[in-house]
């Protein structure tokens, strides 16, 4: 059975409706009936609550084929992409995601701001992989002394200046120079998801 078969038995099982569960979610009706009919799949987020509210396990949403393919990894804080500013990046906050993405390394943060836009907007779920190859042009998020934020990586010919691009043009580039002395660390993005359906 299919996620969409899954959470229309469950809700038939305890008799709890669409509109039910978008009021405890605080998304439309229209949402909850577009997941049940298999239009759209909620974001990682929204499954963990779903499950909470119909008291069962993330995995039973899935069906008993898929119990041991779903995989959880830490959801750290959030990055900005906007006016880089500094976050804390020690919660964890375990968020479910699919076997099929999963990768030894991977972790996720909040978008916070649409410098990104239209790859990654406002409050997307934005999967990093830090043993991932970085290479120009990838999306990568940065912490740079303790500022937490998502950019294109750039960096120059002689590989002494870094320059972190945001996709949107109202937005200023951050540059790195080699001998800046600055701590620098980066993670390759490798998936979003949009909190906004």
């Amino acid at each position: 059975m299919s996620f969409a078969d899954n959470l229309k038995k469950i809700m038939n099982d305890k008799n709890i409706t669409a509109l039910d569960i978008a009021n405890k979610l605080n998304v439309s009706r229209g949402t909850v009936t577009h997941w049940s009919n298999g239009v759209r799949t909620p974001d990682p987020d929204k499954i963990k609550e779903l499950a909470n509210i119909l008291k069962i396990n993330v995995a039973e949403l899935f069906g008993e084929k898929l119990k041991s393919r779903v995989r959880t990894i830490p959801l750290i804080g959030l990055a900005s992409c906007g006016i880089p500013q500094e976050y804390d990046l020690n919660g964890y906050e375990p968020i479910p995601v699919s076997e099929d993405i999963y990768e030894e390394g991977m972790y996720a943060v909040q978008a916070e701001g649409n410098s990104m836009s239209p790859k990654i907007n406002d409050r997307a779920i934005v999967y990093c992989n830090i043993h991932r190859q970085i290479d120009n042009g990838n999306i990568v998020h940065y912490n740079l002394n303790g500022v937490s934020g998502i950019k294109k990586y750039k960096i120059n010919e002689k590989g002494d200046i870094i320059s972190l691009v945001p996709l949107n043009s109202d937005y200023d580039v951050i540059t790195v120079h080699a001998d800046d002395n600055l701590d620098l660390k980066m993670a390759r993005v490798v998936g979003v998801i949009d909190m906004d359906f």
